[in-house]
């Protein structure tokens, strides 16, 4: 993920650099770099919430293996956190009860 934000800062910083200054002189720097500029921020901004899903995954792990006795990894809690509620639903076991207490018993 780190490599992710390398990305999106340099593709940013280069591309604010490149529509200020005048680099070239064609029409590349008037028009394609603003759009990267905005695509940077977009990014980022995107960025910014799905790594506080990431880090929230850690502390959901932490909690699923100290209750369930699992060994699940942040990986998986977070690319696959409604398989691993599927099967805790299959696993849990149920237990019903007849709520008619004057029925004879027979």
């Amino acid at each position: 993920m780190i490599l992710i934000l390398i990305a999106l800062v340099s593709l940013t910083a280069i591309a604010a650099y490149c529509a200020q200054k005048d680099v070239w002189c064609s029409g590349f720097h008037e028009v394609f770099c603003p759009i990267f500029v905005c695509l940077g921020f977009i990014g980022l901004i995107i960025y910014s919430f799905v790594c506080f899903e990431y880090t929230a995954a850690g502390y959901k792990k932490d909690i699923i293996n100290r209750e369930y006795k699992t060994d699940y990894t942040q990986n998986e809690v977070f690319y696959a956190s409604d398989v691993i509620n599927t099967i805790r639903e299959l696993d849990r076991k149920r237990i019903e009860i007849n709520g008619d207490i004057m029925r004879d018993k027979k």
